[in-house]
């Protein structure tokens, strides 16, 4: 907001900062996310409650907070569906590594995607350009996210729904039946 608001009051607008708001969304949501997935697999606590979790808990997979939040409350989950969740997310083993996957695919794409569009922005030589790049390659690339995380994540489940009931006490896939 700030790049905007700063932006749009001189009479000739610094073009170059008004093509940067995606970009630097991308940075921060990257950020946390990577803060968040450090802390998961480093399991240093959160001194912060994160969604459902408590305070002084080790967080769990970061994209694991989106989804409890987007459907908890966008999509009217609610209290039960983050139960719920968080029981599927202690009792799969595969369930769990695809949360750690789509995590460190989310925050190491929204972070070269943030650092290629301002690349874009400020060494393209025309402002025009620049501020196409600005509104579009973000887009673009969360398009693409978006399509090849379903991919994985229809992948995923299929190996779940496969390998359950096939797991040992520590998650690994039993051969002998």
């Amino acid at each position: 907001m700030i790049e905007l608001i700063v932006g749009t009051v001189p009479e000739n607008p610094p073009i170059r900062l008004l093509s940067m708001p995606l970009a630097s969304c991308l940075y921060v949501f990257g950020i946390v996310l990577f803060t968040l997935d450090g802390m998961h697999h480093l399991r240093l606590p959160s001194p912060y409650r994160i969604s459902s979790i408590p305070a002084n808990t080790v967080p769990l997979a970061p994209i694991y907070f989106i989804v409890e939040d987007v459907v908890s409350v966008d999509g009217c989950g609610e209290v039960q569906y983050r139960r719920s969740l968080k029981g599927r997310y202690d009792a799969s083993p595969v369930f769990r590594k695809m949360m750690e996957s789509l995590s460190l695919f989310w925050w190491i794409g929204t972070l070269h995607c943030a650092v290629i569009t301002t690349i874009l922005v400020f060494c393209l030589d025309s402002k025009d350009a620049a501020f196409v790049c600005g509104w579009t390659v973000p887009f673009v690339w969360a398009g693409v996210w978006a399509g090849l995380t379903m991919l994985y994540v229809r992948r995923m489940l299929r190996i779940e729904r496969e390998t359950w009931g096939k797991l040992d006490g520590e998650g690994k896939i039993t051969t002998s039946d």
